[in-house]
């Protein structure tokens, strides 16, 4: 039995509504309703009454109701008794990051860490948001930066948006690109190891893009770009500053925004180190959890 599970049982039974339960814990109704499926299998006992009017308790739902709220009560005083005492908590948060480290603030992060969870250290990890996702998953991150939706066993903050634009080399002809379809046909400096912007590029521009190239690093991207090997996708503020130094061009023909959010795993949010790293990452956001 899982935490998420007794926080979707209980917003169900307040709510009456898979749908209301959803907005309230920032997920979908299919994954509420999962839940309740995998506990009522686990309790071999239905909780739920289902009607084309919502969803009612069922006698030993509510039983089960008092038991789960005292739970998730006793969860929330440990959570604020850490939170309290964070000036005790030691270990070491694994971060996996996507950006750089000024646009995710990661100076006045370890500052501020220093400060008020001096026995917390962070092992940074820069690679993509589908590295991070898998290797937060597989407990080899602890949390980190990911572009996109929220996974379903992810919970998270948004903490910025971001504009993703196109890049060229300087010697690119711009002047024959009038429309996305005129970008299918170049070859693309893809992002790999299951990145939503590859994922997005073939939705825009169709599944057979020309591409042999894939990196996730940035750094490592922009520099075959202004080798001339191909285009890509880039934040814009880095795409704005290559463009000003003259070596590469901006097509603004496929800009988007995307959100930036800070996520860890369900599973995991009551351990003391990764709900302090939580606690940090929403005050430097000005964020409200």
């Amino acid at each position: 039995m899982e935490f998420y599970h007794l926080r979707s049982f209980v917003a169900v039974a307040q709510t009456g509504n898979l749908t209301q339960a959803a907005k309230r814990l920032y997920t979908t109704p299919p994954s509420i309703s999962a839940h309740i499926k995998t506990l009522e299998e686990e309790l071999a006992t239905p909780l739920f009454i289902r009607s084309s009017k919502g969803m009612s308790l069922t006698d030993k739902g509510q039983l089960l109701l008092v038991k789960a709220q005292i739970t998730l009560d006793s969860a929330v005083d440990l959570v604020n008794l850490a939170a309290n005492n964070q000036h005790e908590i030691i270990g070491t948060f694994h971060l996996g990051i996507n950006l750089t480290a000024k646009q995710i603030r990661l100076s006045q992060l370890i500052e501020n860490l220093q400060e008020n969870c001096p026995g917390i250290s962070l092992d940074i990890q820069q690679q993509s948001t589908g590295k991070t996702i898998k290797e937060i998953r597989e407990n080899q991150l602890d949390g980190g930066f990911i572009f996109g939706d929220i996974p379903d066993d992810f919970i998270g903050v948004a903490v910025i948006e971001q504009q993703i634009t196109t890049v060229a080399p300087i010697t690119f002809d711009c002047s024959k690109i009038l429309t996305k379809a005129d970008l299918s046909t170049h070859q693309w400096i893809m992002m790999g190891d299951y990145c939503p912007f590859d994922d997005l590029l073939k939705i825009k521009l169709g599944n057979d893009l020309p591409s042999l190239l894939k990196t996730s690093d940035d750094g490592t991207r922009l520099a075959l770009v202004k080798s001339g090997l191909g285009l890509s996708l880039l934040e814009k503020e880095e795409a704005i500053l290559a463009e000003k130094n003259k070596t590469v061009q901006i097509i603004p023909t496929l800009d988007f925004f995307t959100t930036l959010h800070f996520v860890i795993a369900k599973s995991r949010v009551n351990e003391p180190v990764i709900n302090a790293v939580m606690e940090e990452i929403s005050v430097l956001w000005h964020l409200e959890r």
